[in-house]
């Protein structure tokens, strides 16, 4: 990995990153007040992504850090995917941990760029054999991106029409949705212009491709999980969520 990375700084990336977001998942599953702002959806959403966050998102830093400094190209490709995947978990009421979830958000952004601008572009083109188009890759990634554009305008657009917000984003009491704001601004576009840097094989097609499916897969855990988990709490949420005592 010495050879791709010019500067390798993962190790101290991985480390404050899953000793944060192990801190920020203990916290919400056990301090019973913290997330006590967020509606019965939200709430569940939180206490599942949680959940998700120790059992898959700090075990895939750790493990693919350690790939990473044994020479596997593979776990380079896991590790930013993972640290693009974390830039979503956010979007919660104020409450003790603020700090801690803008260290968690900043680390994430900053160790993605470091460690982007720090890879050696002719190494990592090295790894790929060109006399494969990666025409899957590509189409998977541009089709990906125009259904979940055209999912999320489905709720959006007449949302606008009616002037109110849309229904999902009325039972979380958030003012907009996060994933709405991302996937629209900056995600869905950067699949379309990895899929096009992809077909003409650039070195930024080759980068960012693999570390897009990546981010992809953990999306579709993720979401698989949260359906789970929401049912299941929902279940128990209004028996153990703590009430808050009105004043007066």
């Amino acid at each position: 990995m010495e050879e791709v990375l010019r500067r390798d700084r993962t190790s101290f990336f991985t480390l404050a990153m899953a000793s944060l977001i192990t801190v920020t998942s203990l916290g919400g599953l056990f301090l019973g007040n913290l997330y006590s702002q967020e509606t019965s959806a939200w709430y569940a959403q939180c206490i599942g992504q949680d959940i998700i966050d120790l059992v898959v998102i700090v075990p895939a830093l750790l493990l693919s850090s350690l790939f990473m400094r044994k020479g596997s190209a593979q776990a380079l490709f896991i590790w930013l995917g993972t640290m693009v995947y974390v830039i979503y978990c956010f979007a919660v009421h104020f409450n003790a941990f603020f700090l801690v979830y803008c260290a968690v958000l900043g680390l994430a952004v900053y160790a993605t760029i470091a460690t982007t601008v720090a890879i050696d572009f002719s190494v990592l083109r090295s790894w790929f054999d060109e006399r494969k188009s990666g025409r899957m890759a590509s189409t998977f990634l541009f089709v990906l991106a125009v259904l979940f554009c055209l999912l999320w305008l489905k709720e959006i657009i007449p949302a606008v029409i009616r002037n109110e917000a849309p229904q999902a984003i009325q039972e979380t009491g958030l003012p907009t949705n996060p994933v709405h704001v991302l996937d629209l601004s900056i995600v869905l576009p950067a699949f379309i212009i990895t899929s096009i840097l992809l077909r003409r094989k650039h070195p930024f097609g080759y980068l960012l491709a693999p570390v897009f499916l990546v981010f992809a897969a953990l999306m579709d855990v993720t979401i698989a999980a949260l359906v789970l988990a929401f049912i299941t709490i929902l279940i128990f949420v209004n028996l153990a969520r703590p009430t808050t005592r009105s004043s007066g």
